[in-house]
């Protein structure tokens, strides 16, 4: 499994810094709506949708208001930070929470609401002065935080995180995913030279915590319809929300909080 992984890494890592530093705004935005479409779909999994007309309404809604949401995109990233409370406190009490939030309704709402900030954040911060190095840095620290809560949570990992939700991982797992992340967040700071040195930390402690949590929810909707994989679309990782499951609510989190304090 791991060999799978880190093949499939060495495959989608240049194609990944390819597009964002040579591809133009416009082939840029196109690959992001079909990244959120291939989500999009595979949530339809997670819902659950049946038969091909209903699938289809869903994903031109999705794309919909990806494009709607980026006029009031403030106003949007407000409701998504009260989704992740709510999320974290659906995480936190499953399975007993999902007689509240395990209707098909809210499972759905919730992509319409992750997805579309996912997308806009993602194209606003590449946009920004050094955006696409801030963007590459994002996925490290996303990465690192996923890879080092893998890897050593499979060798030393002996107490559950919430296993109710995610047997595989642990709190000893998270705990190195956390100091790759601050790790990776210092590297980050003397490269890119901010002055607000404790917001940087900060941000990037909150935003590598998210991306735990954006993994866990992912886990628990796929334990509610008892999916291993989202899909098979990427060999050792499973589908495309597999991927990035942890990358759709910190990036939201993370354009938030650098455009609030970093961006003058």
């Amino acid at each position: 499994m791991f060999k799978q992984r880190l093949l499939t890494a060495l495959v989608l890592i240049p194609l990944v810094l390819a597009i964002i530093y040579y591809a133009n705004v416009f082939i840029m935005e196109s690959v992001v709506l079909i990244i959120v479409a291939a989500a999009g779909m595979e949530w339809t999994k997670l819902i659950p949708l049946n038969g091909w007309l209903s699938k289809l309404f869903f994903i031109l809604l999705l794309l919909f208001i990806v494009v709607l949401s980026s006029i009031w995109l403030n106003y949007y990233l407000v409701v998504g930070f009260l989704l992740l409370c709510l999320i974290l406190l659906a995480v936190l009490n499953f399975p007993s929470s999902e007689a509240y939030w395990g209707h098909r309704f809210f499972v759905g709402l919730s992509s319409l609401i992750i997805l579309p900030l996912f997308a806009n954040s993602l194209v606003n911060i590449c946009q920004y002065p050094h955006g696409k190095l801030l963007f590459v840095y994002l996925l490290v620290l996303v990465s690192v935080t996923d890879s080092g809560a893998y890897l050593v949570g499979k060798s030393l990992g002996r107490n559950k995180l919430i296993p109710k939700v995610s047997p595989g991982k642990t709190v000893e797992g998270a705990t190195a995913g956390l100091i790759l992340a601050m790790l990776s967040a210092g590297i980050g700071y003397f490269y890119f030279d901010f002055t607000l040195n404790y917001v940087w930390f900060l941000l990037a402690f909150i935003t590598a915590l998210i991306s735990i949590l954006g993994d866990l929810f992912i886990s628990m909707l796929k334990r509610r319809v008892k999916l291993k994989d989202t899909g098979k679309i990427l060999p050792g990782h499973g589908g495309i929300l597999d991927r990035i499951d942890g990358l759709i609510v910190a990036l939201p989190v993370f354009y938030a909080g650098f455009s609030w304090f970093f961006i003058k």
